[in-house]
């Protein structure tokens, strides 16, 4: 069955909600689309494994809710919850996602995401969030950091690069920006952070949550 079938639950022919899936582990889909089609309550489960195969369900599919990792290998899952919030506003959006920090929790909550949730924890949370009414406060599974630090989005920006290994002059090219402008905030997330280098910058944010070295977050 390829990623673009719908598969029916037990509430097909009865009122029903219509979930899209989004997230690039095979595996991990095709077990949360039949733990999901088991839901008396859920009446179509259908799946995406990039930015521009769930963009383009929303597109043809009437979706009453999603659930989107942020890892895709086209892109960021926050692509995908701001483009629900456009084409389909109607969706109730979940981010579920290993990478359960508090500053992308506030990205994806900006974005449009009703709840933000980690990936260790249970399916019955999932649920829960999924049926929750839409006027509730959004459910997120990420503390506030301690000592935590205040950055301007742009500086969440360059300081996701640096901890990706780059270096000014590439990430100025990377989000058209000057090199004077990336020193700059590279000088100002060295100061916010209580760093004497790059590489302490880095590190001292990995060591508060702020990105996850190694990663596109």
């Amino acid at each position: 069955m390829s990623s673009a079938d719908t598969v029916a639950g037990e509430g097909v022919g009865t009122p029903g909600t219509t979930v899209l899936v989004v997230d690039d582990h095979r595996v991990f889909t095709d077990a949360l689309r039949t733990s999901l089609g088991r839901q008396r309550d859920v009446a179509a489960v259908v799946v995406a494994h990039s930015v521009r195969e769930a963009l383009a369900h929303a597109r043809r599919t009437a979706l009453d809710a999603a659930i989107v990792d942020l890892d895709l290998p086209d892109g960021s899952g926050l692509e995908v919850v701001a483009g629900l919030r456009e084409l389909t506003p109607g969706t109730r959006t979940i981010v579920l996602t290993a990478h359960a920090r508090f500053d992308l929790a506030e990205r994806a909550l900006a974005a449009g995401a009703a709840a933000f949730l980690a990936k260790e924890g249970t399916l019955d949370r999932v649920l829960a969030a999924l049926r929750a009414p839409a006027p509730a406060a959004p459910v997120v599974d990420a503390a506030v950091p301690p000592g935590r630090v205040e950055l301007t989005p742009r500086e969440c920006d360059v300081l996701r690069l640096l901890g990706q290994g780059r270096e000014p002059a590439r990430i100025a090219a990377e989000l058209k920006l000057s090199l004077h402008t990336v020193r700059g905030h590279v000088k100002t997330l060295m100061a916010k952070l209580g760093a004497h280098s790059q590489l302490e910058a880095v590190v001292a944010a990995h060591r508060r949550g702020l990105i996850s070295v190694g990663t596109r977050y």
